[in-house]
C-alpha cells in the first residue's frame, strides 16, 4: 500500500478513496500510475482516455452517490484496460441534455460511452459499479 491507497496486483489495481474534493484528482494519480506500470506502455491517447473516463466517473461518484467512500479498480484484459468505478448508490447513469452554459454539465456520460468499447453497469442495493472497457 503506498501514499495514495494503492494495493498492486500485476496485472490490476484496486484502490478505495474516501470521498472528497480531491478524490478525483487522486484517482487520475492511481490511472497514470497504473498506465505507466504497463509493458508495454499504451500509446498516450490511451492513456490519456483512461485517465479521463475515470475522472469523468469518480467525479460523478462525488458528486452524486452520497457515500464516504468509493473504490476504482484498473485491470488489464486480452481485449483491452478495464476500469471499474463502485460507488454507495443503486441508481445507474443517465444521460442528461447538455448545459452548453457550463452550469450544470451533461457531457460526461455520453462521453464515457463513446471513448469504451463497451460499458455495464451493475446495480443493487448497495450500489453500483460501472465497467468501461477501453481499447489498450
Amino acid at each position: 500500500m503506498d501514499d495514495i491507497g494503492v494495493r498492486a496486483t500485476v496485472p490490476s489495481t484496486l484502490a478505495v478513496l474516501d470521498i472528497s474534493s480531491e478524490t478525483p484528482a487522486r484517482a487520475r494519480r492511481i490511472a497514470d500510475r497504473f498506465m505507466r506500470g504497463l509493458i508495454p506502455p499504451p500509446a498516450p491517447e490511451t492513456a490519456s482516455a483512461v485517465e479521463l473516463v475515470i475522472s469523468e466517473l469518480i467525479t460523478n461518484a462525488v458528486r452524486h452517490a452520497g457515500g464516504t467512500s468509493c473504490s476504482i479498480t484498473l485491470s488489464v484484459r486480452p481485449e483491452g484496460i478495464e476500469v471499474a468505478v463502485t460507488d454507495d448508490s443503486p441508481v445507474p447513469p443517465s444521460e442528461r441534455v447538455p448545459d452548453f452554459s457550463g452550469a450544470k454539465g451533461g457531457f460526461g456520460w455520453r462521453m464515457v460511452c463513446r471513448l469504451a468499447r463497451s460499458v455495464t453497469v451493475d446495480a443493487g442495493a448497495q450500489g453500483k459499479t460501472i465497467r468501461v472497457l477501453m481499447a489498450r
